[in-house]
């Protein structure tokens, strides 16, 4: 076998490994952390974050198998071109691109060194396997800066000579409070502040990145569907990302979104976060940063949840600005129930529902859909392992049981 032949063999070894899910998983979770820590653009933007992690993995998924042959073309997937479109929505500037890139770049050339390394005995084939690494990463990164400097470019040209870039940058002034002149804003925005605003952030999932190219037509067309189902009456859309979309809901009186569930006209694997309605600017600002903040908990939440309000889960938030005291509150208030066996989980379930219909064990009977004597038995053996009664001093071990039933495994008792 030549040397070209030996170099060949063991790029594929090597690519074949690094595409297992498992692992490429970690490559991934590797080169974002550090361009993260490198890029503080980047750090601070979660949509920007999750078109970085699409781009990263599916550049990566291309990379390997290109590595392995001898053209000298490099296509690009759609999620590359995602990221480059978002940082110009953001208004960023291309030194953002470029940098990100040239991050990345750095850290493929040290994982790549420090793989021939350790992974090859053999003095003779390890440069000749690195300089081919080198070589061909090299060209790939190269080229892709190249090709998606005029993705952002065509992006910015579109965006600077429209509408959408007054209403983008009329939006980014109101969340950051730069704006107070409703009636201006208004008109700029060709929307209706004045009414009662219920923001959404909706996103997709990272399993639906096949809907990459057309992912923003189908979370506005999921917008519009519970636009519909609570009755507003015009709608404002903002691009966040490739694959992320916020939203305004104008309606004249205060929609209620008690009942409100996700129907079967919205696809799977798009989830949604909902604000609280506000009235005004300031409430079409607030509405908006709740949105956000139970989009955090969304993801956060060992059980996937299409939709989550931030009225559900602003208990949680607010916890979630000191984690941790509020893990030695769970910690505290719920030892002996703080198992991660079905037992406890029952049982917190149980509690929580009791203390929920203010301790009717009728009533958190016909919540939980079992006999009322079964509900008496379980919060008897509640108080058994917790070693009081559940009556006195309830809301410390409500604020646990809420913030348990969020987290579950990662704040609880293995």
């Amino acid at each position: 076998m030549s040397a070209d032949d030996m170099v060949l063999a063991w790029l594929r070894e090597f690519a074949a490994e690094a595409l297992v899910p498992g692992t490429l998983d970690g490559l991934v979770a590797r080169f974002d952390a550090v361009i993260v820590a490198e890029v503080p653009e980047v750090s601070a933007d979660r949509e920007l974050r999750r078109d970085l992690d699409a781009s990263t993995r599916d550049q990566g998924r291309a990379l390997l198998v290109w590595l392995t042959g001898d053209s000298a073309e490099v296509d690009l997937p759609p999620a590359a071109h995602g990221l480059a479109r978002t940082i110009a929505r953001r208004g960023l500037h291309l030194r953002v691109l470029m940098q990100i890139y040239r991050v990345g770049q750095k850290a493929l050339l040290r994982f790549a060194a420090e793989t021939a390394s350790e992974r090859i005995t053999d003095p003779v084939l390890e440069p000749k396997v690195l300089i081919r690494l080198l070589e061909r990463a090299n060209h790939w990164l190269n080229v892709s800066l190249e090709v998606l400097a005029d993705t952002y470019s065509e992006e910015r040209e579109r965006g600077l000579s429209g509408a959408f870039a007054r209403q983008a940058e009329t939006v980014q002034a109101i969340i950051r409070g730069e704006i107070a002149d409703t009636v201006a804003a208004s008109n700029r925005l060709n929307y209706p502040l004045l009414g009662h605003n219920t923001a959404l952030v909706l996103w997709l999932e990272d399993t639906q990145s096949n809907q990459a190219e057309d992912g923003i037509g189908v979370l506005d067309s999921a917008a519009r569907a519970v636009a519909a189902t609570i009755g507003a009456r015009q709608m404002l859309t903002v691009p966040s990302g490739s694959r992320g979309l916020w939203a305004w809901l104008a309606a004249e009186v205060e929609p209620d979104l008690t009942a409100l569930d996700i129907g079967p006209d919205i696809p799977d694997g798009i989830r949604i976060a909902i604000g609280n309605p506000g009235k005004g600017i300031r409430g079409f600002r607030q509405s908006h940063t709740e949105a956000i903040a139970a989009q955090h908990i969304s993801e956060s939440r060992p059980a996937e949840t299409r939709l989550i309000c931030y009225a559900d889960v602003e208990i949680v938030h607010l916890l979630d600005g000191h984690p941790d005291a509020a893990r030695a509150l769970v910690s505290r208030e719920l030892r002996g129930l703080d198992g991660t066996d079905a037992a406890s989980a029952m049982l917190r379930r149980t509690l929580r529902g009791y203390l929920t219909v203010n301790r009717s064990p009728d009533a958190a009977a016909r919540a939980l859909g079992v006999h009322k004597n079964t509900v008496r038995y379980r919060i008897q053996r509640a108080e058994e392992l917790l070693g009081r009664p559940v009556g006195p001093n309830r809301l410390k071990l409500e604020l646990a049981l809420e913030y348990a039933d969020t987290y579950g495994p990662v704040v609880l008792k293995e």
